[in-house]
């Protein structure tokens, strides 16, 4: 009596050397890209978060009837984090209201020494024109625009804070 040959279930070693072969060739095409999306991401939050601390001290300053100042946290550069505080001459721990690290090393350029809003709102400037904080983090760049008005917008290349 004869029994019928099933077909072998499976995958030849040649088809999972072939498959390995395609993966590998995919994933160093697609790791480098990866990268580059991470570091545009982390660009982009970081542009976002000094619109945000822009607005909120904007709004505390409108809600508190009083200037409202965000400037870095390390005195010499923004590029640590920065802060907003209650502006008047005298500066204690008591009146930082938010804290906004900065852990990536995204350079922070063209940033005043810091923004003062006052109750209305408004940009407190000696300056008519709106300044433009550029954020780069090699080829990539943001910029951030706060107008005399005190409103801030990110704009999405370096270029237009040219």
């Amino acid at each position: 009596m004869r029994t019928a040959r099933h077909p072998a279930l499976g995958f030849t070693l040649l088809e999972l050397l072939v498959t390995l072969a395609i993966f590998a060739t995919l994933a160093t095409i697609a790791i480098p890209n990866f990268s580059r999306i991470v570091q545009e991401n982390r660009l982009v939050t970081t542009a976002n978060e000094y619109k945000v601390a822009m607005s909120y001290a904007r709004s505390e300053a409108v809600r508190r009837n009083q200037s409202v100042s965000v400037r870095p946290i390390n005195a010499a550069s923004w590029n640590a984090g920065w802060e907003a505080v209650i502006s008047d001459d005298t500066i204690s721990n008591d009146d930082i209201l938010r804290i906004w690290s900065q852990p990536h090393q995204i350079a922070v350029i063209n940033a005043p020494e810091h923004f003062t809003f006052n109750s209305q709102g408004r940009l407190v400037s000696s300056s008519f024109s709106p300044f433009k904080v550029s954020f780069t983090l090699g080829a990539a760049g943001r910029c951030v625009r706060i107008e005399n008005s005190g409103i801030s917008r990110v704009l999405d290349s370096r270029q237009a804070c040219s």
